[in-house]
Formats: structure tokens, C-alpha cells, sequence
């Protein structure tokens, strides 16, 4: 059974929410709103190329927000491909200013692709305190291609170096000899 892109994109935007609290996109009586959206709806890369996109957190609120926490999360919808997100963005977590009613906030992320495959991104904010967490629409990325190391010019150079080190050794141990 395979899932979609989007389905699981769903699933990762929604789960938080059932365990921890409300979005951003209901609203509340008692406490702030925060919306947080991307720059990007999708991107397309090769094996290494790095990638970056924009979001802003947004204090749609009554009431000035401070403690917030954004962080970058990275999932695939294959399930044949690996993905640790330490190796993706080794800048994953990104602490807000105070953001008073009304105010927005950017905060750049940059992500190196090391696997190939369908992957979804997205930026969740914690709104600590209050337990509740907000998070951007996905971005999906394409990581086309594989990374291939070509041996075929290395492998003669790694047979001949130690030769021919071992024969610039062994001429100059010959030539001590023959000048002693």
C-alpha cells in the first residue's frame, strides 16, 4: 500500500494537532493566534544541492507572544527511503522574538538534499506555555537521481600511486647503496 504525498502531508500536519492542541486556523477565546506560512509550495533537487525558502510566523493575536519556537521537520512519503533530518539542515530549531499583536517574524531555512525521493517539508511553531503547536502548509521536494561515485578514474591511480611510491623508494634505496 503506497500513500500519497498529500496524504501524508496530512496526516503529519494533522497529528500534532490532535495531540497537542488547536492550529492557528482555529480560533480560540482564551489565548493569541499564530500563522505560519512558507515562501515555497515545492522544489525540485539534485543529490547534494542545497535549497533555501522563507517563513513567517505571524502574531494574529490579542496578545503579545513570547517563548515561540519554530522548527523545520522533514518526512518522505516512501517509505523505502531514509530520511534523518540532522543530515538535511544542521539548523533545524530557530527561537522567535517577542512578537507584539499584529507583528510577523522571518526566519530563513536552509536544507541540503542527501536522499533521493518525494519528501515533505514544513515549519512548526510551538507556542509554548499553552501547549499548542502551529504549522506551515507543506512544501514538497523532489530529490531526483542517485549519487554515483565514478570509480573508473580513480581505481588506476589508486593501483599505481603505491607503486610508483614504492618505486621512487626502493630507486633511491638502490642509489644510497651504490654511492656508499
Amino acid at each position: 500500500m503506497r500513500i500519497s504525498s498529500r496524504a501524508l502531508a496530512a496526516i503529519a500536519l494533522v497529528l500534532p494537532l490532535l495531540l497537542v492542541g488547536t492550529t492557528g486556523s482555529h480560533a480560540s477565546s482564551t489565548s493569541s493566534l499564530i500563522m505560519v506560512e512558507v515562501d515555497e509550495t515545492a522544489f525540485d533537487a539534485g543529490p547534494g544541492e542545497k535549497i533555501s525558502f522563507t517563513s513567517t510566523v505571524t502574531n494574529t493575536g490579542e496578545e503579545s507572544l513570547s517563548g515561540l519556537i519554530a522548527h523545520l521537520n522533514i518526512l518522505t512519503s516512501d517509505p523505502g527511503v531514509y530520511v534523518d533530518p540532522e543530515d538535511w539542515s544542521a539548523k533545524r530549531t530557530q527561537y522567535l522574538d517577542d512578537l507584539s499583536p499584529g507583528d510577523s517574524q522571518r526566519l530563513t531555512w536552509t536544507v541540503q538534499a542527501v536522499t533521493s525521493g518525494p519528501l515533505i517539508l514544513y515549519v512548526a511553531v510551538s507556542d509554548t506555555g499553552k501547549n499548542r503547536v502551529y504549522a506551515s502548509e507543506p512544501i514538497e521536494m523532489t530529490v531526483g537521481g542517485q549519487r554515483v561515485v565514478n570509480s573508473g578514474g580513480v581505481l588506476p591511480l589508486v593501483l599505481w600511486m603505491p607503486a610508483g611510491v614504492l618505486g621512487l623508494l626502493g630507486a633511491t634505496l638502490l642509489r644510497r647503496r651504490r654511492h656508499q
